[in-house]
């Protein structure tokens, strides 16, 4: 029996193909990714022993050599993306090495094993490599394992994305059977139930029960209410449906300020809110930000509701660039909201050149920069903030800021230091430091 090799198409710092409902290709292939593996895991298998899943920051060549050095004979590999062609295009596919006949039934049973689970979802059958939009797929034939490209649904077509964000656990079920069958691992099932476990929270015993997963524990999802978490922020943790309730692991409430330990005496899993002194504004740009993904959705949507509908993954994305540099995401997200107001644009600036804090603009209709997709324009704001504020050089390559080699490096490591530099306004940095407090809630 092989292990598994899941690999979510393209990565998080290239969105891939745009969807018909503007998400990103990326983003679908990930969420699906992460139904999958909690379908594999609540039927038995353990991840990092069983399965692995390629990580979500490095590209397609990073990711072969990601699978080659960790695979061994037996082990199997899928990657999965997403379709795009005309409106009326329909259904899923799969790749396989031109010529091999083994790998070429592999496909078939995947898509055979998917289109079964998914009501709805056409088949295209299973195809060889150089058929596709290339002459070669780098995943089928670089892959040192039997490999599959998967192709779920066309991102274009409405109707297959209504499927697939509507039936997404149906998707993760038909590919988890189609990879245990492909695996040798088909006599793998769900346990009839998983064992229940006690929940405290703050001391107070809760009376719904948990479930325990492979001896992680979890909770039912409606519990996130009474600890104050927005259901929607919960789309990444790991889930597992048992009698009709849908619990989440209990591990990963931890970034959501939940302190989470067990007691093996009394097999109680033990919740705790933590609670944080009141947020400062920081003055110094290589600092820590503190603000959440959720204070930067709420500052932006109390200003401009409509702000996050063509760019709905800015707030995580700020938090994530400026980690990779040490900027703060506290100052770097209030600059953009000043330099787009609030993403309603308006200047010489237009949405579609993701440039959010006017790089390249000097007024009287200068567009400035014109970035790729949103995170290339935030990594260029970030950029551009260190070059200012000091002269450490980037940790993460590469430099996308036009105008990186232009700045006198250090020279402003303080906010306030921007006016004049950034801009000619001296009231710039001030303006800046305005909005930093509205986002913490100290105005």
């Amino acid at each position: 029996m092989g292990r598994i090799f899941i690999s979510a198409g393209h990565f998080i710092g290239e969105p891939g193909a745009p969807t018909v409902l503007n998400t990103k290709e990326a983003d679908e292939m990930i969420q699906t990714r992460d139904l999958l593996i909690n379908e594999l895991e609540s039927r038995g298998l353990k991840s990092d022993k069983d399965f692995f899943s390629v990580p979500d920051t490095i590209d397609l060549s990073p990711s072969i050599t990601w699978i080659n050095g960790r695979s061994r004979g037996g082990d199997i590999a899928v990657e999965l993306h997403g379709n795009s062609a005309s409106a009326s295009a329909r259904g899923a596919e799969s790749y396989y090495v031109d010529g091999n006949s083994q790998r070429k039934a592999d496909a078939e049973r995947f898509v055979k094993a998917l289109v079964a689970a998914v009501p709805g979802l056409k088949s295209r059958g299973a195809k060889p490599d150089n058929q596709s939009q290339h002459p070669r797929l780098a995943f089928c034939r670089d892959v040192d394992i039997p490999s599959v490209l998967m192709e779920l649904c066309f991102l274009s077509s409405r109707a297959d994305m209504d499927l697939l964000t509507k039936q997404r656990s149906k998707f993760a079920k038909g590919l988890a059977d189609g990879l245990l069958e492909w695996a040798g691992l088909d006599r793998v099932a769900p346990p009839d139930s998983f064992p229940a476990i006690d929940i405290e929270i703050n001391g107070q015993s809760y009376e719904e029960q948990g479930i325990l997963v492979n001896d992680n524990a979890f909770i039912p999802v409606d519990l996130a209410d009474r600890l104050e978490i927005d259901i929607a922020d919960l789309r990444s943790v790991r889930r597992v449906t048992q009698g009709g309730i849908v619990y989440v692991k209990a591990v990963e409430l931890q970034s959501f300020n939940i302190a989470v330990t067990w007691n093996s005496a009394t097999k109680t899993l033990v919740l705790s809110t933590i609670s944080f002194p009141r947020q400062a504004v920081s003055e110094q740009i290589m600092s820590l930000g503190s603000a959440t993904e959720t204070q930067l959705k709420d500052l932006l949507q109390a200003v401009n509701p409509s702000a996050l509908n063509a760019f709905p993954d800015l707030s995580k994305t700020y938090i994530e660039e400026s980690a990779l540099e040490g900027v703060n995401h506290n100052i770097a997200f209030s600059q953009m909201c000043l330099e787009t107001g609030y993403l309603n644009f308006g200047g010489d600036v237009e949405p579609s050149q993701n440039n959010f804090c006017g790089l390249g603009t000097t007024g009287g209709g200068v567009k400035g920069a014109f970035f790729s997709d949103a995170r290339s324009g935030v990594k260029a704001h970030i950029q551009h903030l260190k070059a200012y504020a000091s002269r450490d050089p980037i940790l993460a390559p590469p430099v996308v800021d036009p105008r990186f080699g232009l700045v006198r490096r250090g020279s402003a490591p303080m906010v306030n230091d921007l006016s004049g530099r950034w801009a000619a306004d001296r009231a710039y940095g001030g303006k800046v430091l305005a909005i930093q407090r509205r986002l913490l809630g100290l105005t």
